[in-house]
């Protein structure tokens, strides 16, 4: 069975949304892309990963068919739109040094689409061969608003396309392009030195949830794992089921009550799997919270997940067997 057959065998809605994010990241060959994640090795691992899981076969088989269709789909549209998004950030970055080139290639006196085409430098990465391409539409006849019209649909970034937008709307209204082009350049780099501000500012609350998810947390769980653990092998090892059996006499032996102890029902087995789960979920929303809060989407968060939950549920294995070896000789 061809790769590209499985593709077309999957949801519309989804391989609408795989070719729209494609298209933003300009990777062309993304159906066997998609197939090869579905079939590939990271499915199988999430599969393995949830039938190793401590709990019964029926929830570790469910568990790891979930983790499999969620790593099998998942996978290949977090990494096309990672992929969009870094595009969508390499030409923001030139986009201002961009306008003012245009805007100077105007004012030489060369027209928009050779203005366009002699901007289209190298240095300007992906943002080069969307000028290139639109002073090629322009080219070949059509009108400036409408290359630009598709020039905005191409580009996945809301401060590329309001400043398409109000070109198109200046252009429209008679406006000279070399102010236009130079003023939104202007705009653009006022706004991304404001959002490096801003950026400064929430800087100690980034710190804060990382110093929590990442080291508080596995910190905190270790430390109560070991307690439930050391009290669970206390009270396995003593003999305190009936302590005061005999009774207690009141005034006159008119009142008496029974002493007795239990131990407490804890399993540990299941409380250090918790832990394992509550520091990887405490993790994985820390990067998407702190993506959002830094970038305005959680996207970018997405690739810092992994590094949290693993460095977490490390630093919660060498405290809890740090833990274990310092007071092991104590209790």
């Amino acid at each position: 069975m061809k790769l590209k057959n499985i593709y077309d065998a999957l949801p519309g809605a989804y391989t609408e949304r795989i070719e729209e994010q494609a298209a933003y990241a300009r990777i062309d060959n993304y159906p066997s892309l998609v197939a090869k994640g579905l079939l590939g090795i990271p499915p199988v691992i999430m599969i393995v990963s949830g039938l190793l899981l401590p709990f019964s076969l029926s929830i570790n088989l469910a568990a790891g068919i979930i983790m499999g269709v969620i790593g099998g789909f998942g996978l290949p549209m977090i990494f096309i739109s990672l992929r969009a998004e870094r595009r969508k950030n390499q030409m923001e970055k030139v986009l201002p040094d961009a306008l003012k080139l245009v805007s100077s290639n105007i004012r030489s006196g060369h027209t928009i689409e050779k203005a366009f085409l002699l901007s289209a430098r190298d240095e300007f990465g992906p943002l080069a061969e969307e000028l290139r391409l639109t002073a090629m539409e322009m080219y070949g006849g059509n009108s400036v608003e409408d290359s630009l019209r598709k020039l905005e649909s191409r580009v996945k970034s809301e401060l590329f396309q309001e400043t398409l937008k109000l070109l198109i709307d200046g252009i429209q209204a008679g406006g000279e392009k070399a102010d236009l082009l130079e003023s939104s350049a202007d705009d653009i780099r006022s706004s991304m030195e404001l959002r490096k501000e801003i950026q400064s500012s929430i800087r100690m609350y980034v710190i804060f949830i990382v110093m929590v998810a990442v080291f508080g947390a596995p910190i905190l769980f270790s430390v109560s794992v070991y307690m439930a653990e050391t009290t669970t092998n206390m009270w396995e090892g003593s003999d305190m089921g009936d302590v005061g059996g005999g009774g207690m006499g009141g005034v006159g032996g008119q009142i008496g009550f029974d002493l007795s102890f239990e131990a407490p029902q804890v399993d540990v087995a299941m409380f250090e799997t918790f832990s394992y789960l509550a520091i990887i979920t405490t993790n994985v929303f820390a990067a998407l919270i702190i993506s959002e809060i830094r970038n305005g989407n959680i996207k970018q968060g997405i690739k810092y997940a992994p590094l949290f939950s693993g460095a977490s549920v490390i630093l919660y294995y060498v405290v809890n067997l740090g833990i274990g070896t310092a007071l092991g000789g104590f209790i």
